[in-house]
């Protein structure tokens, strides 16, 4: 009787461990605030300036905002297309060719843009960069969260001898909207 118990109690305890394991990992990616699945609008905004370098040189942008509707949600990441990407103050042209979609990845807070494409003229060529999926920065969640980018393009078209073969960007985000965004 005495083993029966035992056995009865090694279940129970597999099966609530089970339990836990399974709750884990269907958690959302984002959710705002902590522990509520986050849909909605999903807004950020330099907090530094921002930096575009390309073979043909640098452009230096004093302002960057990007928005995106949060869609799907869910325990592997959270995703949308992005309604607004601007750059101003720079010292060059920036223009925003396509928004494409933006993705945020459960566990290691990377964030990736898939399919957009940014136009950097220089001596009136124009370099579009981007297309394909590419790892831009990482998420820290948190009031506010934070989004910093690091990220290398590739040229999609315009002079291989004047933009090079790639395009870097760099800068700091936050979070505006929500106010508090954390990142399974």
């Amino acid at each position: 009787m005495k083993q029966l118990r035992i056995i009865g109690a090694s279940v129970i305890a597999v099966a609530v461990c089970l339990a836990f394991a399974g709750a884990a990992s269907a958690s959302p990616t984002l959710t705002s605030p902590s522990g509520t699945t986050f849909f909605g609008t999903l807004t950020m905004t330099a907090t530094s300036s921002v930096l575009w370098k390309a073979t043909a040189g640098n452009v230096t942008c004093t302002g960057s905002t990007s928005s995106m509707k949060v869609v799907s949600n869910n325990e592997s990441s959270a995703s949308g297309q992005t309604s607004t990407w601007t750059f101003s103050g720079c010292s060059g042209t920036v223009h925003v060719l396509t928004l494409g979609a933006t993705i945020f990845h459960h566990n290691t807070g990377t964030v990736t843009e898939k399919e957009a494409e940014v136009t950097l003229s220089f001596f009136g060529v124009s370099c579009v960069f981007g297309g394909g999926t590419v790892d831009i920065g990482r998420m820290e969640g948190g009031t506010p969260a934070k989004v910093t980018v690091n990220a290398t393009l590739p040229l999609v078209s315009g002079s291989s001898f004047v933009c090079g073969s790639t395009a870097s960007w760099s800068g700091g985000y936050t979070v505006t909207t929500p106010s508090t965004l954390f990142i399974a």
